[in-house]
């Protein structure tokens, strides 16, 4: 939805639905899976990683035999893929569809060794399957029905943080910053680590720009909203940002701060 034409002053902080695409990619390559089926969730954050993902499917060659959506209930679109004899399941929904939808599956037989799930699912709580729901979400499966739903899916997650132990632009690991964080907050927010990052990405997008307008005798306090020096300025330092962060290697452009000063 908002690409680069449209929303050329977007930068995103956390990976949007579409960059779980890739690893499912390369999850189905491994395992040389090349007959697939897709369902999804009819809502813009959903379907439109859903046609990024066709798109990507059909350009590997990869055989789309079924795609099924669906809006305010689940209908016959298991029963559709399931009688196409689909067997490897990639599915974007949001975690109270993906109980809904497991439920289904369990009561149609599609899981098991001859199924394989694929999902996205970044956004749900720990152990999702178990949880009951309110009403109208409830689903009529048993926690043991659940769990046989849902064993050997495979499930795309984010990293709250890097896995690395590399020095950081902050000069802590993650492992270090996680403590600090856990220490100073008492509550725990899921993107901690990415508004940190986006934190510093931002001061040196500033500390470039600084720097930039020195020699014309400016400074940030010139600063002034719909002026296009000052907004094609901000636009390439966060461009050419690149550093160490607690996430992963924040490379929003090729080249590092220090190659630009």
């Amino acid at each position: 939805m908002f690409t680069e034409k449209g929303y050329p002053h977007f930068f995103r902080i956390v990976q949007s639905e579409n960059e779980y695409n890739p690893p499912r990619l390369s999850l189905l390559k491994y395992f040389n899976w090349t007959r697939v089926g897709t369902l999804y969730q009819n809502e813009a954050k959903y379907s439109l990683a859903h046609n990024n993902l066709i798109l990507e499917l059909e350009d590997k060659d990869f055989v789309v035999v079924e795609s099924q959506s669906f809006n305010d209930e689940i209908t016959n679109q298991l029963e559709i893929l399931m009688n196409k004899d689909v067997r490897i399941i990639l599915a974007n929904f949001n975690e109270t569809w993906a109980r809904r939808v497991f439920c289904n599956a369990y009561h149609n037989g599609m899981y098991g060794r001859k199924f394989q799930w694929l999902i996205v699912g970044g956004m749900y709580a720990e152990n999702w399957w178990r949880l009951r729901g309110e009403p109208p979400n409830t689903v009529n499966c048993t926690r043991r029905q659940m769990a046989r739903a849902v064993s050997g899916a495979i499930v795309m997650d984010m990293l709250p943080l890097s896995s690395d132990e590399d020095i950081t632009i902050s000069k802590l690991t993650p492992r270090e910053y996680e403590y600090e964080y856990e220490k100073d907050s008492s509550t725990f927010f899921r993107f901690h680590g990415y508004a940190y990052d986006g934190v510093w990405a931002l001061a040196l997008a500033m500390q470039y720009v600084d720097h930039k307008v020195r020699p014309t005798g400016q400074t940030l306090l010139d600063f002034h909203y719909k002026n296009y020096t000052w907004q094609n300025l901000l636009i390439e330092a966060l461009d050419r940002t690149s550093f160490e962060g607690v996430t992963v290697r924040e490379q929003i452009g090729t080249e590092t701060l220090d190659d630009i000063l």
